[in-house]
């Protein structure tokens, strides 16, 4: 698998940019616009994904095999937001930063916690995309 699947431009740092703008969920396909609407309404589900997914790349350097996400978090991410609104955002800015760092995606850790309380479900969306254009480059059967 590649950490730059899309093969994107990388400046003098070895960085470079998101695989999707953070709106960017509107210029895909239908399923990424179904990840949208589940980020918006069922934020729980896509992070436990997204953490299940990155999770499984760190520890077995392959796609999650089930497409199953991470039932724990998901859960850990519904309660936290239950009693705090900026609950299951404090979950993610982690998560954001194990992403940025693994694919070598420019940023810092203000504008994680920025795009992570105010724009919550498209974060969700661009993390999904960044994994997914990950997971889709490794070899079938893998």
């Amino acid at each position: 698998g590649s950490r730059n699947a899309r093969k994107r431009p990388v400046d003098l740092r070895g960085k470079r940019d998101w695989n999707s703008g953070l709106c960017g969920c509107n210029a895909g396909d239908d399923h990424e616009m179904d990840i949208c609407c589940k980020a918006c309404f069922c934020p729980c589900i896509i992070f436990g994904r997204n953490k299940a997914r990155m999770d499984h790349l760190a520890n077995h350097n392959s796609p999650e095999p089930t497409g199953e996400m991470n039932g724990g978090g998901c859960a850990v991410h519904g309660i936290m937001t239950s009693l705090s609104l900026l609950g299951g955002c404090v979950m993610q800015i982690p998560l954001r930063a194990t992403i940025r760092d693994r694919y070598s995606i420019a940023g810092s850790c203000f504008g994680d916690c920025c795009t992570s309380i105010f724009c919550y479900p498209c974060a969700l969306t661009q993390e999904y995309i960044e994994i997914s254009a990950e997971e889709h480059s490794f070899p079938r059967g893998v």
